[in-house]
């Protein structure tokens, strides 16, 4: 029988010299080192912070004698997923358990958790770093205990604008559980749908994180 093929959906944002970064963070730089007018080949210098764009945080991000991103498990972050879709303005504010139960979403134990925040609509602007809902301590216990294989988010970070506990990411990371950030494009999978999830970093050794491509395998 004839395999269906899956459609992919690119769930990452283009990185550029001129895109929004998180506040106080540096944007990629891109040089060129050979241009083929010249040295007869197109090669190019990129300098870049670890967490920039789409990318992940290993538990290294936040703690020591943890895994680095190049330890955590791939299957961690490759699988079937649940998103999800909180439906109130983002305005800053913190999600809680009760808005996730009433709202019946279900989700497996071993699955992959991901919020859609809404917060892609002010995407490029500060609002985007400033307004996006963020889940409480409460719904992060919740996750923790279902034994999440990875949390993933279309908000910049895991944790409210200005903090400086970052309860969530010590929660999670201290769990052993990576953190996939500014996802876009979570609209586009269907409601309802099975699918699968993949967001794989670049293999950096001993580092806090990396860049990845993040992409969704719908229509099985």
């Amino acid at each position: 029988m004839e395999m269906k093929e899956p459609k992919i959906i690119d769930l990452t944002y283009t990185l550029r010299s001129d895109m929004l970064v998180y506040p106080g963070m540096e944007r990629p730089v891109f040089q060129w080192l050979g241009r083929v007018n010249s040295e007869g080949y197109n090669i190019t210098k990129l300098t870049m912070l670890t967490h920039t764009g789409t990318h992940i945080d290993a538990p290294k991000h936040f703690l020591d004698d943890v895994a680095c991103v190049d330890e955590i498990p791939l299957q961690r972050l490759f699988g079937r997923a649940n998103i999800f879709r909180y439906k109130k303005e983002p305005e800053g504010q913190e999600i809680t358990l009760d808005d996730i139960v009433s709202s019946e979403f279900q989700l497996e134990e071993d699955q992959i958790f991901i919020l859609e925040t809404g917060i892609e609509k002010f995407a490029e602007t500060k609002l985007y770093n400033e307004k996006y809902p963020f889940p409480s301590e409460e719904v992060v216990n919740w996750l923790i205990n279902k034994k999440i294989k990875a949390y993933m988010t279309d908000a910049t970070t895991v944790d409210p604008a200005g903090t400086k506990d970052n309860t969530n990411h010590h929660l999670l990371l201290g769990a052993g559980i990576p953190i996939v950030e500014n996802l876009k494009n979570l609209q586009l999978i269907p409601k309802n749908e099975y699918f699968f999830i993949s967001a794989l970093p670049i293999k950096l050794k001993g580092r806090d994180g990396a860049p990845c491509r993040a992409i969704a395998l719908t229509g099985f």
